[in-house]
């Protein structure tokens, strides 16, 4: 119990910290924002449908509206936690954090309370523009998916995070490489640019990363033809297998202590 009040006091901390920040209000909050009504309201006309890869067809708005989704989880988890343990870590707050009584483990476990919260309030106010503004429909049988591929994705995007952070010396490098991989990713998983418009060898990449299998699930669920519950065992196995990845990845490779002097 000790333990997760600590959890909860530290999280409610990053929390606020996040909510003073004006880069974190913009790129995480206003960015998606943006790009969803701007999506919604210049490049699609009524009617507008697009294929999945999967040959299901969905509205355009709901389309855009999961992909945007999906883009707005991982500035909220992979991008976030990767800067920000960095700039933490490198300041030496990390390594002050160590020196005290508390287990390091619930400071990694409030950062990551921290995006998820992040990651799920980004998601339902995206999903409820998407839905009141441009009548993104909702399924109520894959809703549920929906809600499991959100949850499978944070956590996969937060290990991910967390494992990067290890390899970026200094705030600056991981402000550059972690929102820069996120654009990439965005643009050959279905994010800004349906796949059924992309060059083939560009979607076979695209497969690799997690952010295509989150974005695709995503729309999959809000698909009014999806069969089942919406939950595809590609999308889930690849997501998964990236969450253990990144979390062994993380588990060896992590720092306590500022490396750029070390450089």
């Amino acid at each position: 119990m000790r333990d997760r009040g600590i959890v909860l006091a530290q999280a409610r901390m990053a929390i606020l910290v996040a909510t003073r920040t004006p880069r974190t209000l913009i790129f995480t909050i206003a960015f998606p924002l943006v790009f969803l009504v701007l999506f919604n309201s210049i490049f699609i006309n009524n009617g507008d449908t697009a294929t999945l890869p999967n040959d299901l067809k969905v509205s355009a708005s709901a389309y855009f509206t999961a992909g945007i989704v999906a883009y707005a989880v991982a500035l909220s988890t992979f991008t976030t936690l990767a800067v920000s343990l960095t700039t933490q870590r490198e300041n030496g707050q990390l390594k002050r954090y160590r020196g005290t009584p508390m287990p390091p483990w619930t400071f990694i476990a409030a950062q990551v309370l921290r995006a998820t919260a992040q990651g799920l309030a980004m998601a339902a106010l995206l999903l409820a523009v998407g839905a009141i503004a441009y009548g993104v429909p909702i399924p109520g049988s894959t809703f549920p998916a929906f809600i499991l591929y959100l949850i499978l994705g944070i956590a996969t995007l937060c290990s991910l995070g967390i494992a990067l952070s290890s390899f970026t010396p200094t705030p600056d490098s991981a402000s550059t490489i972690a929102p820069f991989t996120v654009v990439m990713l965005a643009f050959f998983s279905g994010v800004w640019i349906p796949v059924e418009q992309l060059p083939h060898w560009l979607e076979t990449v695209g497969k690799v990363f997690p952010l295509y299998h989150l974005a695709l699930g995503l729309q999959t669920t809000l698909s009014p033809h999806a069969s089942g519950s919406g939950l595809e065992a590609e999308n889930v196995l690849i997501l998964a297998i990236w969450a253990l990845a990144g979390t062994r990845i993380a588990s060896k490779r992590f720092k306590w202590e500022p490396q750029a002097a070390r450089e």
